[in-house]
């Protein structure tokens, strides 16, 4: 024969049992008789609901990297990349969004973003075009004296567009809504670096991102870009 406690135990299963169908016998008698509003508002949710799994699956699918390219790109391409940096006095004076947003607003892409603070050896290599002029070691100096912000950015001529965002090197030099034209005086405190050329990207490049860039594809560059 059964135990007491086994019996008790068989009949609160059974009971548990018995209450799980009438909920589902009711909740099912609800839905039935619910109103068509309701229905409908269940169908809406339903239908957002498999938007939003689509929605997911359409962005896994889409947000492919690009094909690996060289660090310093491609020239005289869409992909074409240079070296800008934000110097120490450009940090100081809290003006990286500004600087980053300028380049953003244009319609180019930015692939590579660091802060560093360079040793006077990683300064004096990265100005090692200029070591035979006589502002050299207090420009190296400079550069080594607190955080940088390194940047790599791709687009159709960015080279010569870069150069031409940043302004004159003589910031009284540049026009203004360049960048030194509108935040900078003093030659010694020009706020930012551009590399001038595809060979000193290059270099540039390769000496602050040996690690390499992100090659991502920006989804609005058909409004950029025509064909």
């Amino acid at each position: 024969m059964l135990s007491t406690a086994t019996r008790s135990l068989a009949a609160t299963a059974a009971r548990r049992a018995a209450i799980r169908r009438n909920t589902s016998s009711i909740t099912a008698s609800v839905v039935a008789a619910a109103p068509v509003t309701s229905k409908l508002k269940c169908l809406a949710l339903l239908a957002a609901s498999s938007a939003v799994v689509l929605s997911q699956y359409d962005r896994k699918s889409s947000s492919v990297h690009c094909s690996a390219l060289p660090v310093q790109g491609v020239p005289g391409t869409n992909l074409e990349r240079t070296f800008l940096a934000i110097k120490p006095d450009g940090v100081q004076r809290g003006l990286i969004g500004d600087i980053i947003a300028r380049f953003e607003k244009r319609g180019y892409k930015l692939v590579g973003l660091k802060m560093v603070w360079p040793t006077l050896e990683m300064a004096e290599n990265h100005y090692k075009d200029l070591s035979k002029k006589p502002f050299y070691p207090s420009l190296c100096k400079f550069f080594s004296s607190g955080p940088i912000v390194c940047m790599c950015w791709e687009g159709k001529d960015i080279i010569k567009q870069g150069r031409q965002m940043l302004g004159e090197t003589q910031p009284l030099a540049s026009n203004p809504g360049s960048i030194r034209g509108d935040y900078s005086i003093d030659l010694g405190r020009n706020i930012c670096h551009g590399s001038d050329s595809p060979e000193s990207a290059e270099h540039e490049l390769k000496m602050w991102f040996p690690e390499g860039v992100s090659d991502w594809k920006k989804s609005v560059d058909s409004w950029v870009y025509e064909g």
